[in-house]
């Protein structure tokens, strides 16, 4: 099984979504070392989904804790709301 995190992240304007991107790029390797991919789309000015993909459900819910400490915590001022969920992978094509 891979398991799979995924948040719709809105934020509260388009400079607190790059300051969050800003701050993911550079730190999330760091942040979540189990993870096998992580990913964060912009979909409009204002909000992105992530897709976080991890070895096992373990790994992914001590990744999914940590980051809604955070989104919940010391990040909670850039936040308008925030949408989890949790899966698992069933179809992967990589090119």
């Amino acid at each position: 099984m891979t398991a799979t995190n995924v948040v719709s992240l809105n934020f509260k304007s388009e400079e607190a979504m790059e300051e969050f991107l800003e701050m993911y790029e550079r730190d999330s390797p760091k942040l979540f070392p189990d993870a096998e991919m992580l990913m964060m789309i912009k979909t409009t000015e204002t909000n992105c989904l992530g897709i976080s993909v991890y070895p096992t459900a373990e790994a992914r819910e001590t990744s999914r804790k940590r980051a809604e400490s955070r989104v919940l915590g010391e990040l909670k001022h850039l936040f308008q709301e925030d949408f989890r969920l949790a899966g698992e992978v069933v179809v992967k094509h990589i090119f």
